[in-house]
């Protein structure tokens, strides 16, 4: 069978855009000789759509699309994910997760979600039922078993430990399926693709069966989706592989031989800054922002960032505010100097120190007879705060917030300060993969000056200071949080691996008290296991670590 993949990216509620893309792919692969054309989970209302889920009238008009998108195909088939419901059901929501399938004028067969996920940043469970069977569908010759994204996730032969008793894709083989079929939107992780494709070797090799793995691609808010759709054989050997991050068609004839696709990933480096410039590329433009606004230390941070919103808005696009004071070094205000000329971007540099200076002697009374502490030092980060935001209010910029996953884990961050912005384009980025992404950035010429890599980390808030003054070397602190935060360990097991008690209890201890200022905090781009924001869920109020 010829099967036209959409990799197409869609936005969450935009029923008459995404309708569109399903028609203009749909009449694309008519027009190409398919048989049948596939997209992504939930397409039709994009993925995730969360309490929209809720609202009648949202239902009613996915509905209304679904059955309107139908009337216009013809004998070539359609598969496409969007919400269905079950008006007799009178348990539950009623509510399910759907892949339909159209040819002749209407909807001919609908497929709902087995397995429904409710871990990590997924919550399905709050929204949907679980499908009471599944079914093989007839067509043009194929015996289709059609599978949505997680229904795929649980095969015995691949799983040491399985998450769920029923095994719906089996279920589908030993009905007799010829051809599987899986629509999938499964957020980005760094070394999940490859992963996956392991997964699905092994499920087609041992079921004997191809599979066309459609999956999303693009960015809601913070979950970004890849795209890297995948047709295996029945051998379990990778046919064809759709391109990551970004939209893409093709056509798989489940007939044809093709040659072994053996690359999966890319390093490192090179996979997480292109999904970064993708996150920050669609929230911008699905939220409707042309500028981005990055405030510019001379730290390689903010260098970082303002690198990616070039990649992600092109250099016209992207403007950066230099804000010295007294303790800003000579060196950061050159280095970002450097940077701007090599990026091509617009640029101001405003000095905070007559608005510190002003406030604190507006605050004197209040402060008389009290020692300078880290009240002085947060003063200077928010009045960075309040410049970048009225910057942003004016211009109509997109505020970049500048923080790794270190400093957001710790802590070290000014709420209202630095963590100002609408995006935390490198939230999930650890310092030490930061250090490793700008090495990459500087792969084939300079980009980031060397000056700004090779310097000591500091917020610049008091005479001399670096970040190892309350925070252990890096190097050491990112251990103890991918195994604390993304490993799920916990202090005895983490002690025994790092040797020191004493540090290891001060890491997880600050972990846990800045969860307050992670709750007031932007969206975090998610490229890992395990990010801030809906994927972590910890209470503020808490007593469990003394």
């Amino acid at each position: 069978m010829k099967i036209a993949v959409c990799q197409f990216n869609p936005i969450i509620g935009d029923l008459k855009g995404n309708t569109g893309k399903i028609l203009s792919g749909y009449m694309r692969a008519v027009n190409d000789g398919a048989e049948l054309v596939v997209f992504s989970e939930l397409f039709l209302c994009g993925y995730p759509p969360l309490d929209l889920v809720e609202k009648k009238e949202f239902r009613n008009a996915v509905r209304n699309a679904a059955t309107d998108i139908a009337s216009q195909t013809n004998h070539v088939g359609l598969i496409f994910g969007t919400i269905t419901e079950d008006y007799e059901d009178k348990i539950g929501t009623g509510v399910y997760n759907s892949a339909v399938l159209c040819y002749d004028g209407k909807i001919q067969f609908i497929q709902n979600k087995s397995l429904i996920p409710n871990y990590d940043v997924f919550d399905e469970v709050r929204y949907f039922e679980s499908a009471k069977d599944v079914f093989i569908h007839e067509f043009k010759g194929e015996k289709l078993g059609i599978s949505i994204c997680e229904d795929i996730w649980n095969d015995a032969d691949y799983w040491k430990h399985r998450r769920y008793t029923i095994d719906p894709v089996q279920k589908l083989v030993d009905n007799g399926a010829t051809l599987l079929i899986n629509i999938s939107a499964s957020p980005y992780a760094y070394g999940k693709r490859k992963e996956k494709f392991e997964m699905l070797s092994v499920l087609t090799r041992n079921d004997k069966s191809p599979l066309v793995y459609v999956c999303a691609v693009g960015a809601q808010t913070e979950l970004i989706f890849d795209g890297g759709s995948m047709c295996l054989n029945s051998s379990g050997k990778l046919d064809l592989l759709g391109k990551a991050f970004e939209e893409d068609y093709f056509i798989y004839d489940s007939k044809k031989k093709y040659d072994e696709i053996k690359k999966i990933e890319s390093s490192f480096e090179e996979e997480v800054l292109n999904a970064l410039v993708l996150g920050l590329k669609d929230y911008a433009g699905k939220t409707g922002f042309k500028k981005a606004l990055v405030g510019l230390s001379g730290g390689i941070d903010s260098a970082v960032v303002a690198f990616i919103a070039v990649k992600a808005l092109g250099a016209k696009n992207v403007h950066v505010v230099m804000m010295p004071s007294k303790y800003s070094s000579h060196g950061s205000v050159k280095d970002s100097g450097k940077l701007i000329e090599e990026l091509g971007i617009s640029s101001e540099n405003i000095s905070i120190q007559p608005v510190v200076d002003k406030t604190l002697e507006m605050l004197k009374d209040s402060f008389r007879g009290l020692d300078e502490n880290i009240t002085e030092e947060n003063l200077q980060s928010r009045v960075r705060g309040l410049y970048l935001m009225a910057l942003s209010n004016k211009h109509g910029y997109l505020l970049c917030t500048t923080g790794n996953k270190s400093e957001i884990a710790t802590g070290y961050a000014t709420l209202y300060g630095d963590m100002c912005g609408a995006l935390a384009v490198i939230g999930d980025v650890y310092k030490t993969q930061i250090y490793k992404i700008a090495e990459f950035i500087n792969r084939d010429k300079e980009i980031i000056p060397i000056e700004i890599i090779k310097k000591a980390p500091s917020a610049e808030l008091r005479p001399n200071q670096t970040d190892q003054d309350s925070l252990p070397e890096y190097e050491l602190l990112d251990k103890i949080l991918r195994m604390y935060l993304e490993e799920q360990k916990e202090f005895e097991e983490i002690s025994a691996s790092i040797g020191n008690k004493e540090i290891v209890q001060k890491v997880l201890r600050l972990v846990d008290l800045n969860e307050f200022k992670r709750k007031q905090a932007a969206p975090v781009l998610r490229v890992s296991t395990k990010a801030f924001g809906y994927g972590r869920r910890f209470p503020i109020v808490q007593g469990w670590r003394k």
